[in-house]
């Protein structure tokens, strides 16, 4: 999906739960509002994927938090108004109205009623101060690949083409205005992303700083004087003219790419400090 960002039309292919038989299907993008700070990308196109239900049962309750103060602790179990167990992900829906609201908790076989308030943290999010007890996934959510040293190479070479190829089609969807300068990223959103997906496993933080360095590499590659792409082009127009490019000339890119590339920076910077 994020290599098609920016256009009006995108081919899906899907199959019917619990069949085989391939579909297509075309989703228009025209009208399409995405705002990754309120929703996924999957959530705003409508499509709401399958996910384990999580109990509410309370692992953690953060000290002089909404939910210590309204009396829960750990091993409480949230309930609906029906009595059954309360999905997390029904609860978080419920957190991020910032609206006090009820639910019906189960201690030691009694149930009652308490009062949430969330409050907004350091981060300016909606949150109550809990945490459910996970457990293991059945085996119906869980996928695992194994390669061999060989094939690792192969895939690990594979998936630098894919990122590199993504990375050229978004800088040219925001060269030609389909893609808003909007979604330009900063070090702020960039430290952001590699602490939560470092709160989520070694492996997705490895695959994004793994991300980054691919971005790093094809920005580096640019025609501009200040980085290496830059210094392949004096070097190629030196063997094509047989003698360097003077210096005056070198002098006058060097400050023209210095500026464009701080200006690049500058705002990206701007786009960081409105996320905040």
């Amino acid at each position: 999906m994020p290599q098609k960002m920016g256009e009006p039309n995108v081919e899906i292919t899907l199959s019917p739960f619990g069949s085989n038989i391939e579909q297509q299907r075309t989703l228009n993008l025209t009208n399409w509002i995405f705002d990754p700070e309120k929703e996924s990308a999957f959530e705003a196109l409508g499509i709401m994927p399958m996910r384990p239900k999580i109990e509410m049962v309370l692992s953690k309750v953060v000290q002089n938090s909404p939910a210590e103060k309204a009396g829960l602790q750990i091993g409480d179990k949230i309930l609906t108004e029906n009595l059954t167990a309360l999905p997390w992900q029904d609860f978080i829906k419920q957190v991020e109205q910032g609206e006090s609201f009820s639910i019906k908790v189960e201690r030691n076989g009694e149930t009652f009623d308490k009062v949430l308030t969330p409050v907004r943290n350091q981060n300016g999010k909606w949150f109550v101060g809990v945490s459910p007890t996970l457990t293991k996934l059945a085996d119906e959510y869980r996928t695992e690949l194994k390669y061999g040293i060989l094939e690792s190479l192969q895939k690990g070479i594979e998936k630098t083409g894919q990122l590199s190829l993504l990375t050229l089609k978004i800088l040219g969807k925001l060269l030609t205005g389909d893609l808003s300068l909007n979604n330009l990223s900063g070090p702020i959103s960039i430290a952001k992303g590699a602490g939560a997906s470092a709160n989520i496993g070694l492996v997705y933080f490895l695959s994004f700083m793994a991300l980054i360095s691919v971005n790093l590499g094809i920005m580096n590659l640019f025609p501009l004087p200040v980085l290496d792409g830059g210094h392949l082009v004096f070097l190629t127009m030196e063997a094509v003219k047989g003698k360097p490019v003077s210096e005056r000339v070198q002098s006058i890119c060097y400050r023209i790419g210095a500026a464009l590339l701080l200006s690049l920076t500058v705002f990206a910077l701007f786009n960081d400090f409105l996320r905040l």
